[in-house]
């Protein structure tokens, strides 16, 4: 079924709910592909699919013993967990939906645990603190980061995703690197620093972590403290890719922007280290990427 024919959605969508409740397997698999296609749409997302509430035998089959319908199945659920999905709401009141996807991580088929991880990576995104806390408690920060060490880029950009969504409140943030700092830093700095190994776009996406840690009282502090990490962020200032280039200048700018008793000694350290003059250079950049030098340049006393 193509997402460009869905004149009659919701009549589409009738059959194929029928038919992911059908005894036979293969017309389960086959409404499922269908299934996954129309969920690619926002307008069947927004209409037909809530309508029809296909969550509910969609959750029905993640829990069965075939591989083939729990890879087809949590792949779809993902479509339905984006953040403009009025199925998301629903599915989050569900009880155990959060511990579904957390097992979903823990399979042994790599589909269904790429599917596990992008499903919380979507829940978790823009989420409350509570629903993060309650996400943590099922698939914590230290199952967050041995996934992000694994050895499937798509794999590894989503638990980065899933990690960055975790990490977005100060004091949440100063939370996770209190008690977990050391091994968050020991995870991902080698990630920023192996060129040769990791792709640009998990780079660019290491950074975005480290720009919601730099926001973290505690935490800011934690990440000056490494030499290697600024020595990072200095080269990225002076790279050809210029996500690379904004990424590195936002993150230097929260660790500088702030009136704790440590801002100071921070500042003294960049400036040391060339930050100060790497962004200086900036400004001749192209202006997307001056105009985040700017901001940064105005918070350096």
């Amino acid at each position: 079924v193509s997402t460009q024919s869905t004149g009659e959605g919701e009549n589409i969508i009738s059959h194929l709910k029928f038919g992911l409740q059908d005894d036979s397997l293969e017309v389960q698999v086959a409404a499922l592909s269908c299934l996954h296609s129309l969920s690619r749409s926002v307008k069947q997302l927004r209409t037909s699919l809530l309508d029809a509430e296909v969550w509910q035998p969609l959750l029905k089959l993640i829990n069965t013993d075939d591989n083939e319908l729990v890879r087809k199945s949590s792949k779809t659920l993902c479509n339905l967990l984006i953040d403009f999905s009025p199925s998301k709401d629903i599915l989050l009141e569900q009880e155990g939906t959060v511990e579904l996807l957390s097992n979903l991580v823990l399979n042994g088929d790599d589909e269904v645990k790429l599917n596990g991880v992008w499903a919380l990576m979507n829940i978790t995104y823009k989420a409350d603190p509570d629903l993060r806390s309650k996400i943590l408690s099922h698939f914590g920060v230290l199952q967050i980061l041995e996934t992000v060490e694994d050895e499937c880029p798509e794999l590894k950009m989503k638990a980065l995703g899933l990690l960055r969504n975790v990490l977005c409140e100060p004091d949440e943030v100063d939370e996770v690197m209190t008690s977990h700092g050391r091994e968050v830093l020991r995870t991902l700095i080698p990630i920023i620093t192996d060129e040769e190994k990791c792709s640009i776009e998990e780079q660019e996406q290491v950074l975005c972590v480290f720009i919601n840690i730099a926001t973290g009282h505690i935490a800011k502090n934690l990440l000056v403290e490494r030499q290697d990490l600024l020595e990072c962020l200095l080269k990225f200032l002076g790279h050809s890719n210029s996500q690379l280039q904004i990424a590195a200048t936002t993150c230097i700018t929260h660790l500088v922007k702030s009136d704790d008793s440590g801002c100071m000694e921070r500042q003294n350290k960049l400036k040391e280290l060339g930050h100060f003059k790497a962004l200086q250079a900036l400004l001749a950049a192209r202006p997307e990427v001056a105009d985040r030098a700017k901001i940064a340049l105005q918070y350096f006393q």
